[in-house]
């Protein structure tokens, strides 16, 4: 049983959701994200979020999908 286990890679998926008109300022795998005044900054790219739309990150261990309303927006790497 534990050499079927050996090779498997299990990473755990983190959700954040943020209303548009929200504020928010967090660090995810070393970067940092901030939500403000309509404006969210991810690693010096700047991206709009509408007053009433919802803000969704996505995060693994490796990876980062930012959307806004179900539309992807950012995806790293």
């Amino acid at each position: 049983m534990l050499a079927s286990l050996t090779g498997c890679s299990s990473q755990s998926t983190s959700t954040i959701e943020i209303p548009g008109g929200g504020t928010a300022s967090i660090s995810i795998n070393g970067k940092h994200v901030q939500v403000r005044d309509g404006i969210l900054t991810y690693n010096g790219q700047k991206i709009a979020v509408p007053e009433n739309a919802t803000l969704k990150i996505t995060h693994t261990d490796t990876a980062v999908r930012i959307h806004v309303d179900d539309k992807l927006v950012l995806k790293e790497p």
